[in-house]
């Protein structure tokens, strides 16, 4: 029997999940994790638990969003850490939880396979940050994935009756939301980013990534909806985001199990040896009692106190910028008119910002052309012409 191993280091919760897709295999086993570090005096490491302050030196979280980012992450005590060291810290915690597999319980007889997940938005810079983060940690053998790609491999493998299929993935965290269009187990392109604030409604953001490879809602298969962070504790409303895509734009859309698990579910049966582009007749199914994943361990008001004091330090460096007398922003570069996109123009580079802006000011306070000068003057001269001719009548 093929036993994987999907791993998924998100915001708020982790999770790990052992999952089989031979039939007659056991139900999943999930693993849920608070996602802080727990560091003692000694070195120790912990991925979430209860806090055991007796020991513990300091805590770290917020390092997902970091990754790849040169100014490290702040743990409790002001210590800095690298983000993706941190995180492959953390999967190398998640994983350390797991029970101990069958040795020949691989896809291919071997040891088992390892398959860790990565936010889908990340470039190929951020990735290869990570990968380089693991490799140090000795954990080479873990085969990394964009949540994207797992979560289509998870509506394959249980829900899918066709292979091969288009399927939307919208993302939804406390940030924003992220649609991406996997085919095959394979992204077809890029993935669509979308800020919380002022952002389109949903069914107008995967109608944007549609458009962009020339598709219709009519070319997917089905939409799954997963959630990341704080507010993905809201079934409610990661419901209500799916039911939406399904009203508006009349195509087939579900909420993942979790929903912040479908992601580490698709990455085990990936490690498991499924292959997205064909039937697997035997689902491995997910039991009822992990719909939800609810992780009480102390660690969501560590989380927010890491955050309050990240912001603090923040508006402090602001602050002493300010009383440094800091140059102010530079002049804003103004927006492209519609005779620019009409004539082809493009808008300036931001490198160009300044270039663009001291021309602006310098066309305005250019005195009139002599050309309307001289077309005056030659009025004028003929109104007079034509007064002399009056008067001579």
């Amino acid at each position: 029997m093929a036993v994987g191993v999907g791993l998924r280091i998100g915001s708020v919760v982790s999770t790990a999940v052992l999952a089989s897709n031979d039939p007659g295999s056991p139900d999943p086993v999930v693993i849920a994790r608070d996602t802080v570090l727990h560091i003692d005096s000694d070195g120790t490491t912990v991925l979430g638990g209860a806090p055991h302050p007796a020991g513990e030196a300091r805590y770290l979280s917020g390092f997902l969003g970091r990754v790849g980012d040169p100014a490290g992450v702040t743990a409790s005590d002001g210590r800095i850490y690298r983000a993706e060291d941190s995180m492959a810290t953390a999967i190398a915690c998640l994983l350390h939880e797991c029970p101990p597999l069958p040795p020949d319980s691989g896809p291919d007889g071997g040891l088992p396979s390892v398959t860790a997940t990565y936010p889908s938005r990340w470039d190929q810079s951020t990735v290869a940050a990570l990968r380089a983060a693991l490799d140090y940690a000795d954990l080479r053998h873990i085969a990394l994935v964009s949540d994207a790609e797992a979560a289509a491999t998870w509506y394959a493998s249980e829900i899918s009756e066709t292979p091969g299929q288009l399927v939307g993935i919208f993302h939804v965290d406390d940030g924003g939301s992220t649609v991406n269009l996997v085919r095959s187990g394979v992204s077809a392109g890029k993935a669509f980013r979308f800020a919380a604030k002022s952002a389109p409604s949903p069914a107008a953001q995967l109608a944007t990534a549609l458009g962009a490879f020339g598709w219709l809602s009519h070319n997917l298969d089905a939409v799954v909806v997963m959630g990341d962070g704080f507010v993905a504790r809201d079934r409610s409303h990661v419901q209500s985001i799916a039911d939406s895509l399904a009203a508006k734009l009349g195509v087939r859309t579900l909420v993942g199990p979790g929903p912040e698990q479908t992601a580490a579910l698709g990455a085990a049966i990936l490690a498991a040896g499924f292959t997205p582009a064909r039937v697997v007749k035997a689902r491995i199914g997910l039991p009822p009692s992990y719909d939800v994943t609810d992780v009480l361990t102390g660690g969501i008001p560590r989380i927010r106190e890491l955050e309050a004091a990240e912001r603090a330090r923040a508006e402090a460096a602001a602050e002493r910028d300010r009383a440094a007398g800091a140059p102010a922003s530079p002049a804003p570069v103004p927006a492209t008119t519609g005779a620019d996109l009409r004539s082809g123009d493009a808008r300036p580079e931001d490198g160009d910002a300044d270039d663009t802006a001291g021309a602006t000011l310098t066309s305005t306070a250019t005195p009139p052309s002599r050309n309307y000068s001289a077309i005056g003057a030659v009025v004028a001269v003929i109104l007079l012409l034509a007064f002399a001719a009056v008067a001579l009548l």
